[in-house]
């Protein structure tokens, strides 16, 4: 095994964990403190190990430890854990794409996905980040996913809109005034059905637009021309 040491220490640094040493109250949190002293004296870690009682490679973890992590990893109890992946670099190109449409930057696509941010990421920090730890780190930066809600609000004329809501609600209320014809009444003679046909005819041109059929979708209400074709 290579042999490790922990840096010079300056004066103050070696104050705070003489000090340390000094107050613990735990021996595993005095012993780590020591060792990072004698190392930084450049003992080897096999005679510090000896001198504390411990394996040397218990030595090596506490000197690499504090390299990383500097007097808090030195704490009792706490564990360091892994690195997240997601460093301060990640989550400052995940805001910046979280903040655009992703066709801006060069994409064919509208919205993001798990996977394609873990792309995007993979191109601006050359990380590599699963899909799933992504989701995670969203949640921890207060972002939520929600599906879309697609509507065609966007696309709407109010004009046309509050036109179709008033033809609605003639077309309601013409077929609630609407008498209900007896089959005695609805006798008559040729004659007299001709001449209604014909009259009838001429009013439905004056009346063209309430006949015209309804039609109503989950965003728009409007009223729509059908073109009839002759053999259909």
């Amino acid at each position: 095994m290579q042999p490790i040491f922990a840096p010079t220490l300056r004066r103050g640094e070696r104050r705070r964990i003489e000090r340390a040493a000094a107050r613990a109250r735990q021996p595993k949190y005095r012993d780590k403190c020591r060792a990072i002293l004698w190392s930084s004296e450049r003992r080897p870690a096999p005679e510090i190990a000896a001198l504390l009682g411990v394996h040397p490679t218990t030595v090596h973890r506490w000197i690499r430890d504090y390299l990383r992590f500097g007097f808090e990893g030195l704490e009792v109890g706490k564990s360091t854990g892994r690195p997240r992946l997601l460093d301060a670099d990640g989550e400052a190109a995940l805001h910046r794409a979280l903040a655009r449409n992703p066709r801006d930057l060069g994409y064919v696509f509208t919205r993001w996905t798990l996977p394609t941010l873990s792309e995007h990421l993979y191109s601006c920090v050359h990380v590599r980040i699963a899909p799933a730890t992504l989701g995670k780190a969203l949640k921890r930066l207060g972002y939520s996913y929600m599906r879309p809600k697609l509507g065609l609000k966007h696309k709407q004329d109010p004009r046309q809109v509050a036109r179709a809501k008033r033809d609605l609600a003639r077309a309601l209320k013409k077929g609630r005034n609407t008498r209900t014809v007896s089959p005695s009444s609805s006798r008559t003679s040729a004659s007299s059905t001709s001449t209604r046909g014909s009259t009838a005819s001429g009013a439905g041109s004056d009346d063209s637009r309430s006949s015209r059929p309804l039609v109503i979708t989950d965003e728009f209400l409007y009223l729509e021309d059908w073109t009839h074709t002759p053999g259909s």
